[in-house]
């Protein structure tokens, strides 16, 4: 009652407001923003050090970022030198252990870390000199100890081993080597190998050639003032070695003649990953870079960009479609818009991707497109000050690109200026659809004769092939011969014989399953209920705590959540429905389709749709399923059966290995129980 007596109030209040509002009069619109980053004090020290102050006393807290700034230059046989020596900087020094090291940091609350240019550290005001000395010695004098390059290597070699399957690491890897050239620092990957020639003497002589004065930046952000800066950095910093910069060549970037699809084989994929690149001339200096910018954030920058709008809210295609824009700082600048599409329409995707990029200098862009783009780009460039590290971003960024001193405080007022008539000229200079790279990482078996037919205009696209380290290869080949008098009904059917024939199933009338997966330290427990093939009751659980429980039944479907019940919409209510069998299997009919048989993480597998949204495989050996894809609102989701239980005569899923996010969560077994009596509020 004292809740609805607050609401009640509170719009009586809204509604005494808005009566005194005069909407027939235009509000005045308020005054422009200013953005002001604050233009740095500079001090070059005589080995080449250059330190960077931007003063801001509104907090107690000083951020400093440590900038090295090399030329590109490729790795060779050595490929992820850079990565192992970031991820061995920071782990104390010569002087201070790891251990004491670390619980220091902790102590002082402290954000300490290194990257592949440097390293960052903030802290409160009161600890900032210790937090700067620990920043100065752990680069001087880096703890380099043979254990921890072990340990290292092998945790970089594992992940190689892992994401050898990984459909969006394989795509990333071939689209920056077909964008870039293998002879390029950006287009080369790491390997096994290459990791493994790197021992300590190699990693050594990789510290002393990166880690130097000459072209060192120091920026210093927040409560602190210049001379005190200057005076800590001279005594950490002062006998820092001046070094010899490295020097690197390497072959531009080069674009394709005309449009053409790269295909990239991967037959365990769920969706295709698209990606459409092209590579040109642009950095911050260039008077087309604002409109650039704006024009990119038009095409793919989020919810209310072209390809957003196009390919999810429309199509249906994809869960999300976007576009990022690099500039030319060091190599050339590369367009790519992107999306992770269903296998049965990555082509009919690919077609309205390249006539969103080629609309752009084909048509003017709304006045409403145009300053919605606008207001969310200042927003963004605005939001921005809050971070230091930002700040420290932009001070360096207009130092080692010689950009005026007013660049980013005026930026604001350079994006404002930017017209239909910018966005349509940008648009046919740099997001041409002549040029494009179209990279397509998917199932061959389910999208390749289709790729194939993908026209622009009147012309078919070319298709070249790869392998998944992008060496050009032949077309794959994917007609598996299926033995004779094997049919979508029999493989239902071996699989029912497999865990424990139909007649036994048939005489299951309910169902009581928990398992249970450990993510990040907390246990989540996931239980299902389901009776007479009518009712199905899922409740998920977080160390314990309820945080969503799912209830379908013949007549309703709803979500309850904090304490609301939310229906399952209409669209999702017959898919729904279909999963209220105990043993889904049972009912399939002549409803399914054999679709072939394809290899599925190293086994066999007959590939069944089930329907438009469900395709299951079963192991051509076994019979027993051992994973289903599911499309949910334009993203496919798969689960994996690695294990099967016994129980009472019958086979139960005993690990199923299922997708959250970018992450596989691994559900085990914990209790299941046949034919018990459940209440009917449990299904209510």
């Amino acid at each position: 009652m004292n809740r609805n007596r607050y609401l009640i109030g509170a719009l009586l209040v809204c509604t005494l407001t808005l009566a005194q509002i005069d909407r027939s009069v235009q509000p005045q619109a308020g005054p422009e923003p200013e953005i002001n980053f604050g233009t740095p004090q500079e001090y070059q020290f005589s080995n080449g050090l250059t330190l960077m102050v931007v003063e801001n006393h509104k907090l107690p807290q000083v951020s400093v970022s440590l900038r090295i700034d090399s030329p590109l230059y490729t790795e060779g046989e050595r490929a992820g030198i850079n990565g192992l020596l970031t991820r061995m900087m920071g782990k104390g020094s010569t002087n201070v252990s790891k251990d004491a090291f670390e619980e220091e940091i902790d102590f002082m609350g402290a954000h300490f870390h290194f990257n592949s240019d440097g390293a960052h550290a903030s802290s409160l005001t009161r600890y900032f000199p210790r937090v700067f000395e620990l920043l100065a010695d752990a680069t001087l004098h880096p703890n380099f100890i043979e254990s921890e390059l072990t340990k290292e290597k092998d945790k970089l070699i594992e992940a190689l081993k892992t994401s050898e399957k990984d459909v969006k690491t394989v795509a990333r890897r071939v689209e920056n080597l077909l964008s870039y050239g293998p002879a390029h620092p950006r287009g080369e990957y790491i390997t096994e190998s290459s990791i493994g020639n790197t021992d300590m003497a190699a990693l050594k002589a990789q510290y002393q050639k990166m880690f130097h004065a000459q072209n060192a930046y120091l920026i210093v952000v927040g409560d602190i003032d210049f001379a005190t800066a200057k005076k800590m950095t001279k005594k950490h910093f002062g006998r820092w070695k001046k070094g010899t910069v490295a020097t690197s060549q390497f072959p531009a970037p080069t674009n394709v003649a005309q449009t053409e699809i790269a295909f990239v084989e991967m037959p365990n994929a769920v969706q295709s990953e698209i990606s459409a690149i092209f590579t040109f001339d642009l950095d911050k200096k260039n008077p087309d870079y604002y409109a650039a910018m704006i024009a990119n954030q038009i095409l793919g920058g989020g919810g209310e960009a072209r390809l957003f709008l196009n390919l999810r809210e429309d199509k249906g295609y994809t869960y999300g479609a976007y576009a990022s824009l690099s500039d030319s700082r060091k190599t050339k600048a590369r367009l790519r818009a992107f999306a992770s599409v269903r296998n049965a329409v990555t082509d009919s995707a690919i077609v309205q991707m390249i006539y969103e990029i080629g609309r752009l200098g084909k048509e003017f862009v709304t006045e409403e497109e145009l300053e919605t783009v606008k207001q969310k780009y200042s927003g963004s460039l605005i939001g921005s000050l809050e971070d230091p590290e930002n700040i420290a971003n932009f001070a360096y960024s207009t130092k080692t690109q010689q950009l005026p001193e007013d660049f980013y405080n005026n930026l604001l007022k350079n994006i404002k200026k930017v017209t239909r008539e910018d966005i349509q000229r940008v648009g046919n200079k740099y997001f041409s659809d002549k040029q494009l790279r179209i990279v397509v990482t998917g199932k061959g078996s389910d999208i390749l004769s289709n790729l194939e037919n993908v026209k622009m205009g009147n012309q078919v696209l070319s298709v070249k092939y790869y392998d998944k380290y992008g060496t050009a290869t032949v077309r794959p080949s994917f007609s598996k011969p299926i033995p004779a008098g094997i049919t979508a009904q029999t493989i239902i059917e071996n699989y029912l014989d497999a865990i424990g024939g139909r007649a036994a199933l048939e005489k299951i009338k309910s169902r009581h399953t928990v398992y249970e997966a450990n993510l990040q330290g907390m246990t989540i427990q996931m239980e299902e209920k389901k009776a007479d093939n009518t009712k199905m009751s899922m409740e998920i659980k977080m160390m314990g705590n309820t945080v969503q429980r799912i209830v379908i039944n013949s007549e309703a479907a709803f979500m309850e959540a904090q304490g609301q019940k939310i229906p399952i919409p209409e669209a999702q209510k017959e898919a729904s429905q279909a999963s209220l069998p105990i043993f889904p299997e049972l009912f399939f009919g002549e409803k399914v389709t054999l679709k072939g048989i394809v290899d599925k993480d190293g086994k066999e597998a007959y590939e069944i749709q089930i329907n438009e949204e469900k395709t299951y495989y079963f192991d051509t050996t076994t019979h027993l399923k051992i994973a289903e894809i599911n499309v949910q609102d334009g993203s496919a989701v798969e689960t994996k059966i690695t294990a099967y239980k016994e129980v009472s005569g019958l086979k139960i899923p005993e690990t199923v290995v299922s997708q959250m996010g970018p992450q596989e969560v691994n559900f085990v077994l914990k209790s299941v129980r046949f034919n018990s009596v459940f209440s009917a509020a449990e299904f209510q």
